[in-house]
């Protein structure tokens, strides 16, 4: 907790640490020599010294007309017990608040130190060449679309972009999490915050600052502070209405007994203060607050940034996880699963035929067939190569074959069409399909089986075709699948779950996904691959992109979602029963200060201890895990 301390802190804790220590002083000294008005005076100034900002903050509570706070309860117990002569317990009761606030304090630094520290992600500044080679220093906010921009080894880069000159080793940790340094070459894409470590390069802007990714990200940081959870909302809530209650009472015991039964007024005010110190709502208002805050921090320090508390409760609450397919479950690069042969053909030709016809190609499916055969390049094998957009590619061989390759349509193939394959002809007869299959996410089949622990329903929403979709959700043990949806048609499968009762968590990354994302009761976008509408629209961003984090989400959310109700359910119990025993008589002073503010620090430690969590990959079962260290 030290390192987690700044000067302010320090110094409050050392004054906190003297106070305590000349008050004991002071009680020693009574019992010894007797009280006198010396020792009253140190009291009486250890009291203010440590009940200063309590008893100014419940006075401007009183003249803003928001009086019924826990700083007026505590104000009016103290005051009443030490008038009472109860000086120990007056400044005790001040004294451990104090504490309790101050280690609230120090939590809550470290939690926005975790988001907040994802803030210095950008240059002030960006270098810009101009036509004459030379450069010039502007500011990042200048920057245009379509500036070229010199980037030296050790500098950041402040807007998203592309290489165009040189070569260089790119370290992207500070947003993506990802530890291993990023190759960057001509063609690279690079997004803004990513440190260059090795090498210069000139790279052009794709966009401006703030469009960039980084700008995005300290949006999303800048939002997490300001919402709240609906169990914050609920304790401020209550504790409006609890506290006037409690002062009621607090004057019912102090008036009604020696008016109309004969009881001590000292007793009755001692008893009636007692009471104000249990009842003080403190432990929840400073703990419930600072598990949602760690919560926040936790995820951030492991690359997730989360719009506000409120989520936290949403995936707790959620029973059906839908998920987008490609660049979500799957990478998007295609590699080829198999080849079935139907001629007699030469097969080493056929392969030569597909490997060279898609070498011409620059889809993304043609490139995973020439990536996964990675066969010889043979310039002159074909005369004639034409392109048939969008049904395919027919070529001539100098040894006269006829090739088609493409659709089943395009080749004349009239038997049962699998959309994950591309058909090759040669001379109009059927000579091999080529399967292919969109490589699965690392770690997805752990992840998902992860999360079938907190969903009842696991689903793929996708306009990939039946086949494509239907093995994906059977590989990865998946509940449910949609093919061949549209953008709207996603959005009414998505909520005809809602409609059923089922709140449902959406994870995606592309444009098509943003109606969904912004509808959904948590919406999750994947980062890396995310389209500035899809990190816009959605409460959630995983920054790196890749699928397995959401088990460590989960588990953050789990671990923060019940901190929040053993906290609460602590905190009550221990009220409850401390408050009864107050009514009865049976409560001391010291019983009412460790209800409230003893409790108050065992709840806001308890609290804390999210912030001291590690998030691991577990290379045993290579699943993402959380251990729970320090416990």
């Amino acid at each position: 907790m030290l390192e987690s301390m700044t000067d302010a802190h320090k110094k409050e804790l050392s004054k906190l640490i003297a106070i305590g220590i000349f008050t004991a002083i002071l009680a020693v000294l009574r019992n010894t020599i007797g009280e006198n008005i010396w020792i009253v005076g140190g009291f009486l100034l250890a009291y203010l010294l440590s009940a200063w900002n309590v008893l100014i903050k419940g006075f401007k509570g009183i003249i803003r007309g928001q009086a019924m706070d826990e700083n007026f309860l505590l104000s009016i117990a103290s005051i009443a017990a030490f008038i009472l002569g109860q000086y120990i317990e007056a400044i005790a009761v001040i004294l451990f608040y104090n504490f309790g606030d101050l280690f609230e304090n120090i939590a809550s630094h470290k939690s926005r130190q975790n988001i907040e520290g994802l803030l210095d992600l950008v240059p002030d500044v960006a270098n810009k060449v101009n036509p004459d080679g030379s450069t010039t220093e502007i500011d990042l906010d200048d920057v245009e679309v379509g500036d070229i921009l010199l980037v030296r080894d050790g500098e950041k880069i402040g807007v998203d972009g592309v290489v165009i000159e040189g070569h260089g080793l790119l370290d992207t940790s500070s947003v993506t999490g990802e530890s291993m340094p990023v190759e960057a070459e001509v063609g690279s894409e690079i997004i803004s915050s990513s440190l260059l470590t090795e090498g210069i390069i000139k790279m052009e802007a794709k966009k401006e600052f703030d469009d960039s990714v980084a700008a995005k990200i300290m949006e999303i940081i800048e939002d997490s502070a300001e919402s709240k959870s609906q169990s914050e909302k609920m304790v401020t809530r209550f504790a409006r209405v609890y506290t006037p209650i409690v002062v009621a009472i607090a004057l019912i015991v102090a008036i009604i007994p020696p008016l109309f039964f004969g009881r001590d007024w000292y007793d009755s005010i001692f008893l009636a203060a007692t009471f104000l110190v249990i009842s003080c709502p403190c432990a929840l208002v400073l703990s419930v607050p600072l598990s949602f805050m760690s919560g926040l921090g936790l995820a951030s320090e492991n690359g997730i940034l989360i719009k506000g508390s409120q989520y936290f409760e949403g995936l707790n609450n959620a029973k059906v996880l839908l998920s987008d397919k490609t660049g979500t479950l799957t990478t998007g690069n295609f590699k080829v699963k198999d080849i079935e042969y139907f001629t007699d053909h030469d097969r080493e030709k056929i392969l030569d035929y597909i490997y060279n016809i898609e070498l011409m190609s620059t889809h993304p499916i043609a490139k995973g067939i020439v990536k996964s055969l990675d066969r010889d390049e043979k310039h002159d094998l074909f005369e004639e190569v034409t392109n048939e957009k969008g049904l395919g590619v027919r070529a001539t061989s100098k040894d006269g074959d006829l090739i088609k390759i493409g659709s089943a349509r395009f080749i004349g193939y009239d038997g049962e069409e699998n959309d994950r394959a591309i058909y090759v002809s040669i001379d109009d007869k059927l000579a091999a399909k080529v399967i292919i299959e969109d490589e699965i996410k690392d770690q997805s089949f752990e992840t998902i089986e992860d999360l079938h622990n907190h969903f009842e329903n696991i689903a793929v929403v996708s306009g990939d075709g039946k086949n494509a979709v239907e093995e994906t959700a059977k590989e990865l043990g998946l509940d449910d699948y949609y093919a061949e949806v549209m953008p709207d048609q996603k959005l009414e499968i998505m909520k005809g779950y809602q409609d059923k009762g089922l709140p449902t968590v959406f994870v995606g990354d592309g444009i098509n996904d943003a109606p969904v994302l912004t509808n959904a009761d948590v919406g999750i976008s994947m980062g890396e691959t995310a389209s500035d509408l899809a990190i816009e629209s959605s409460d959630i961003l995983v920054v790196n992109g890749e699928f397995r984090e959401m088990s460590k989400l989960m588990k953050i959310s789990d671990l923060t979602n019940r901190t929040v109700r053993q906290n609460v359910i602590f905190i009550m119990a221990v009220k409850i029963g401390i408050l009864i025993a107050g009514l009865l008589g049976y409560a001391s002073m010291w019983a009412a200060i460790f209800g409230d503010v003893g409790v108050t620090i065992i709840a806001v430690l308890w609290a804390m201890r999210i912030l001291k969590k590690k998030i691991w990959c577990n290379k045993t079962r290579d699943i993402a895990g959380l251990l729970l260290i320090n416990f």
